[in-house]
């Protein structure tokens, strides 16, 4: 059985936003009608098939966890394993439909716009935390010279100013990453 971990380059232990995050990269990387690499048809089903295992295998032993059930971890196993049997091979004729689309169309699919959405979410949150820590330092700043003068000093100012700069650069990378999603969906 193949290292879908590996396949997919993250931790045994990722979460599912960290798999949705990973996969998404790699379609866009290797799907057929974008690559150029003379393997990118098999890279993207592999890809595929290790995205929707991995997926459904977290969905479900979530879903054992949230139930409670009480088994013998011998027999709890069993049923994943078998279960994850048939869901490989359902998946990996899903993913040899997707290799077969054009990219247009896969980017319509349901499996795509789930991991577009949750990272056009991901860079509008990020985008408020730099906006929140620019602004913070500029606020902290008036209220320390309002309220507390005497503890300013070239430290003080030199914190403020790096704490500043730091806001500026997640809103621009923010806002890069924003408008290339924009640039990708109009494409």
């Amino acid at each position: 059985m193949p290292d879908y971990y590996k396949i997919l380059d993250i931790p045994k232990e990722a979460t599912i936003d960290e798999l949705k995050q990973a996969y998404r990269k790699l379609a866009y990387k290797y799907h057929p009608d974008v690559s150029k690499l003379p393997k990118a048809r098999e890279l993207f089903i592999e890809l595929n098939e290790a995205y929707e295992y991995l997926l459904n295998k977290l969905k479900f032993e979530n879903e054992l966890r949230h139930r409670k059930t009480i088994m013998y971890e011998e027999t709890a196993q069993s049923i994943i394993d078998t279960w994850l049997i048939g869901e490989r091979e359902r998946i990996r004729n899903r993913a040899n439909n997707y290799a077969n689309m054009k990219f247009r169309n896969f980017k319509k699919t349901k499996i795509y716009r789930t991991t577009e959405i949750l990272s056009n979410y991901l860079n509008v949150v990020i985008l408020f935390f730099g906006i929140l820590v620019f602004f913070g330092s500029i606020f902290g700043t008036w209220q320390h010279l309002t309220y507390r003068p005497e503890d300013i000093d070239l430290t003080y100012i030199a914190t403020s100013i790096l704490v500043g700069l730091l806001g500026i650069l997640i809103i621009s990378y923010s806002i890069y990453k924003i408008r290339i999603l924009i640039k990708a969906n109009k494409d």
